[in-house]
């Protein structure tokens, strides 16, 4: 048996292997898509994101607006602005539009039967005139945000203001006339509701029979204290169902039952802890139920992260998970001082995975500067996973995340996939063995209990039906100080001839751990990254530890990246 050579990739990593949440790119409020060639032969095979925020060009005869900065990304680590409207822009706003600022909450969806894309987004209104649609004042400057809709051949843009001129009759199916003059969705013009209505962070979903609800956030303002999230039915991509108008939840309250086509709701007792906020919604279904995501305190909170409720509707009534449960799916713990502010979000779906891609905190422990300044949001992807929860019977969402530590690319454009959840496993573990390759590491108290327990030493064998082209190798950490490892003392691989070769003293990245205060830094792993290996089995030791105090190990989870079939 041989030593091979190996990267440990503390400092530097494989970008076809591997992705990192470091803080590298500005960001608020992200919509996030995949788009495959099939939707776009083009433009297909990415990952795009949409950010917050208008861009301005000065010209001579004053600023020219585009809007949502537009990113791409093959391996969610290496992105290049796309905006096809002005500077990296990606929806186009004319002088004489309707919105001109506060441009927030982008998110776009494909529509398949007409092979287009379409941004929904928020926006502030110029002053209301006589020929208006919108009612903005002084008074209140939160009077004019509104909800609208742009459409576009790409998905980079650029987006252009639905237009129904080319619609039958010129209008939309609720006899409305479509321009960039007014916004596409007025609540107060088509409720009767008799005084502004702000609403904000849109979000478009479509419901396993084909249908389209969309999602938002009712903003404060002078007739309304408070966010909270309201639902709706769409008769087409342009035309919204007023009458299916549905309040979903109330922040601080854990259920709301809002009836179709009322503005408020009969509000459960049980209160939770939620701050005066939920916002930046997004509809999720999986095994007939749908799940809608959220995030609470506001954006400059530490807490404000990725929640979810449950309902077996699309329009609730929607029970808040506890916290004590499955709360936040994505979010900070009590010790985290390494990614925070991990809320607004939206979910790419590829290959069988849910890609989160949210917004984080600048500084995840001081997110303001003394006297009172927000230090700025970044961008963050992590994977999410459904698991059953033995409580309440039915599956949640859980996510491997927060994360700042080396986490595998998306499997769509992966060379090599995490083939461990389909190996067999032995180990010596106590218990917790099913844990080693569920493709879940541990992050929430509420799951820490989700790992394989060892006595002293660490003994696993990893076995293939068939040989496996490994070129990586993934041992993730306990989330509890006092059980985690700091290196794998040995990986030994049983090749396809029969011969075997070995690496040792794999080190923990010192990055994830916090030895002055004995916390961990949640998703970290040793990893070794070899030349292609063709193997059969793996085997693992580990009996090296941070805290002495105790002689348990408990290891997380188990990746072993190997050449896609």
């Amino acid at each position: 048996m041989k030593a091979i050579n190996f990267d440990n990739c503390i400092g530097s990593y494989d970008k076809s292997l591997f992705y990192k949440n470091d803080y590298s790119i500005n960001c608020a409020d992200p919509g996030a898509l995949w788009v495959s060639k099939e939707m776009n032969e083009e433009w297909g095979g990415y990952f795009y994101i949409y950010l917050t925020g208008e861009i301005h060009n000065k010209t001579e005869v004053g600023d020219k607006i585009s809007a949502y900065k537009c990113y791409r990304s093959k391996d969610l680590s290496t992105w290049e602005v796309i905006g096809q409207a002005q500077n990296g822009g990606c929806l186009k706003v004319e002088d004489d539009a309707w919105a001109y600022r506060f441009f927030w909450a982008p998110e776009v969806t494909y529509n398949p039967a007409d092979k287009k894309f379409y941004i929904f987004y928020s926006a502030g209104s110029k002053l209301a005139g006589e020929n208006t649609e919108y009612t903005a004042n002084e008074e209140d400057m939160w009077s004019g945000l509104y909800l609208s809709i742009a459409v576009s051949d790409t998905p980079a843009g650029p987006f252009v203001m639905v237009d129904s001129k080319d619609m039958k009759g010129g209008v939309n199916l609720n006899g409305d006339v479509l321009s960039r003059f007014n916004p596409t969705i007025n609540f107060e013009k088509k409720l009767n509701i008799g005084h502004t209505w702000s609403a904000i962070d849109v979000s478009p979903f479509w419901a396993p029979d084909g249908s389209l609800y969309i999602y938002f956030a009712k903003h404060c303002d002078k007739f309304h204290k408070g966010i909270c999230v309201y639902g709706m039915k769409m008769k087409d991509i342009v035309t919204p169902d007023y009458s299916t108008l549905t309040k979903l939840t109330h922040a601080s309250v854990k259920q709301v039952i809002g009836k179709a086509g009322e503005l408020d709701a009969e509000k459960g007792e049980e209160e939770i802890r939620e701050g005066g906020v939920n916002e930046g919604p997004f509809m999720t279904y999986h095994n007939g139920k749908y799940y809608l995501t959220y995030s609470p305190f506001g954006y400059g909170s530490r807490e404000y992260s990725i929640m979810q409720a449950v309902s077996d509707s699309p329009l609730g009534p929607f029970n808040k998970v506890a916290r004590e449960v499955g709360n936040p799916s994505l979010g900070i713990n009590s010790t985290n001082d390494y990614i925070a502010g991990t809320g607004h979000h939206n979910f790419a779906y590829a290959d069988g995975e849910i890609i989160a891609v949210y917004h984080a905190h600048k500084d995840p422990v001081e997110p303001y500067v003394p006297g009172g300044g927000f230090k700025g949001r970044v961008l963050a992807v992590d994977k999410m996973h459904f698991v059953y929860n033995e409580e309440l019977g039915y599956d949640i969402l859980m996510g491997n995340g927060p994360t700042t530590s080396l986490q595998p690319v998306a499997r769509v454009t992966a060379t090599y996939l995490n083939k461990a959840m389909n190996a067999k496993i032995v180990s010596n573990a106590v218990s917790g063995e099913k844990y080693l390759n569920d493709d879940l590491f541990t992050t929430q108290p509420f799951d820490w209990h989700k790992e394989a327990e060892f006595d002293k030493t660490a003994q696993i064998e990893i076995s293939f039906d068939k040989a496996e082209k490994v070129k990586g190798v993934m041992v993730y950490n306990s989330a509890d100080y006092k059980y985690a490892f700091d290196k794998v003392d040995k990986i030994v691989y049983t090749l396809a001839n029969g011969e075997q070769v070995y690496v040792e003293n794999v080190l923990c990245d010192e990055a994830n751990v916090c030895r002055e205060k004995q916390f961990m830094r949640q998703g970290g792993s040793a990893i070794a990254v070899t030349d292609e290996l063709e193997v059969t089995k793996i085997e693992i030791t580990v009996s090296s530890k941070y805290d002495n105090d105790n002689e348990t190990i408990k290891i997380s989870d188990i990746a072993v990246l190997a050449k896609r079939d």
